[in-house]
């Protein structure tokens, strides 16, 4: 099947926890709902789910009940204008599933992907089996990135095994938390320095998303940033970033083939 004009399959990683990527994961898939875009996000946090908590939503269903017979369509639940395709927080079985379960998901996330425009996969933190195969999955990554020492470390291993592991040839960098454009541009030039000498890889930055105080208030009330404060420094950085993908060509052709190979793998 070919792709309409415009579908778009984001992963949002990072390597490192606590960088940011489920709050940037949230918003962008929000904001590309408000575009009239059909938007599903999915969480690939499988045993350690949180976007529930970040979209204020307690859902009654999750992956795992999808595994286990559930049609996928019932385990879908709505909010802020996207489908959430929920994992399930303290899941050992989630946590640890193997190859086969990995394919299992791939393909309901393919077989629900017809019906949408946009895809946004919230990638766990680590460089397992799990987080390579589902950004693996998708036409374009996203890496967030911030000014902490330990987060360029990691995102630069991330971007190390998606090459090496999925033949990741382009990725998008999001400098995260910075306090002025200086520091997003020498957080891009310094992983970009890297990942030019030691990767077959293309890095592209995107508009960063500046260090504000309305990112954790919205997080203690489970309210996404551009519902709670879309006026807000950090809110109005994400609806540019939005806007910046959706002008973008896509990395990879066809989405749903792209799921396919990740299937396959």
């Amino acid at each position: 099947m070919t792709s309409a004009p415009g579908r778009r399959a984001y992963a949002i990683t990072g390597g490192k926890g606590g960088v940011g990527k489920s709050t940037i994961a949230v918003n962008l898939a929000i904001a590309q709902a408000r575009t009239g875009a059909r938007t599903l996000m999915v969480d690939t946090d499988l045993g350690m789910a949180d976007l529930n908590l970040l979209l204020g939503i307690a859902p009654d269903k999750s992956l795992l009940d999808a595994l286990g017979g559930t049609p996928i369509r019932d385990v879908l639940v709505g909010a802020h204008g996207i489908q959430l395709l929920p994992a399930l927080n303290g899941s050992y079985l989630l946590a640890t599933l193997g190859p086969v379960g990995l394919r299992r998901i791939l393909e309901m996330v393919a077989e629900l992907a017809r019906e949408f425009d946009t895809l946004v996969f919230d990638i766990a933190a680590g460089i397992g089996q799990a987080q390579t195969t589902f950004a693996g999955a998708t036409s374009d990554t996203i890496v967030v990135v911030n000014p902490e020492p330990l987060s360029m470390a990691d995102a630069y291993a991330c971007l190390k095994v998606l090459s090496v592991e999925q033949g990741l040839r382009h990725a998008y960098i999001v400098p995260n938390r910075v306090v002025s454009r200086a520091q997003a541009d020498e957080l891009s030039a310094r992983l970009g320095a890297l990942v030019t000498r030691f990767l077959d890889l293309e890095i592209t930055a995107l508009p960063p998303i500046p260090a504000d105080p309305a990112v954790s208030e919205a997080a203690q009330i489970g309210v996404p940033l551009v519902v709670h404060a879309p006026d807000s420094p950090a809110a109005r950085a994400i609806t540019h970033l939005t806007r910046t993908l959706a002008a973008a060509a896509p990395t990879t052709g066809r989405w749903l083939r792209t799921l396919a190979e990740g299937v396959s793998r």
